[in-house]
């Protein structure tokens, strides 16, 4: 883990983080905002490459709020509480294009990350039912998540966790074609049957 570390987003917002490396080689922030009258810790944030095994866009980053479950929110824990009102935590995960950041601004402030997906937020980490989040929340999450692959990109343990998680797609896209191999093999013994049962009937009408 590394030791606490500070950045601040494009909006001015302060935040302190420390890092470390998840099992697959991903990036696990805690994080914490600073205001003038103290830091309080807000939850964690997971960095990570694209986790699609053939995706159709390359140099997708994954991020995902809490630390945990890939596939299901519900078995996340540390949610961020970057939220509002009844929906004070950030469910979910979105996949965010680096590319982004270095798009021309026409001069209207810092170039920000695009999401392709509604921001979602609840009243409870887990069990509770994901709903639209406010423009206020939005906008705060895209403020902090633009600052954070930033701080990500400029990390050189970067690298080395995206080779770690790499080998770990590498190993679930093995999986995926020996699937479709089976998938495959079970077709070519279906026609071989089918050709077995063919031939024997061409060859009884040859006999007669």
């Amino acid at each position: 883990m590394s030791g606490t570390q500070t950045f601040t987003t494009p909006a001015g917002n302060t935040y302190a983080y420390t890092v470390e490396a998840g099992e697959n080689g991903e990036a696990v922030y805690d994080l914490s905002q600073v205001f003038q009258d103290g830091v309080f810790p807000i939850g964690s944030v997971v960095v990570h490459p694209n986790w699609e095994l053939f995706p159709a866009v390359k140099g997708l980053l994954n991020v995902q709020f809490g630390k945990g479950s890939p596939e299901d929110r519900h078995g996340r824990t540390d949610l961020p509480m970057l939220g509002d009102g009844d929906l004070p935590y950030v469910v979910g995960s979105h996949l965010v294009n680096p590319a982004d950041l270095t798009a021309e601004t026409d001069g209207e402030g810092a170039a920000l990350l695009k999401f392709r997906k509604r921001m979602l937020g609840a009243a409870f980490p887990t069990n509770s039912p994901a709903e639209s989040a406010s423009q206020e929340t939005f906008e705060k999450v895209r403020d902090l998540v633009t600052g954070l692959v930033k701080v990500y990109q400029a990390d050189k343990d970067t690298e080395a966790r995206e080779a770690a998680y790499e080998n770990f797609l590498n190993g679930k896209r093995a999986e995926a074609i020996e699937a479709e191999i089976g998938k495959l093999d079970g077709r070519v013994q279906a026609l071989m049957i089918q050709r077995a049962a063919l031939v024997e009937k061409l060859n009884r009408y040859k006999a007669a």
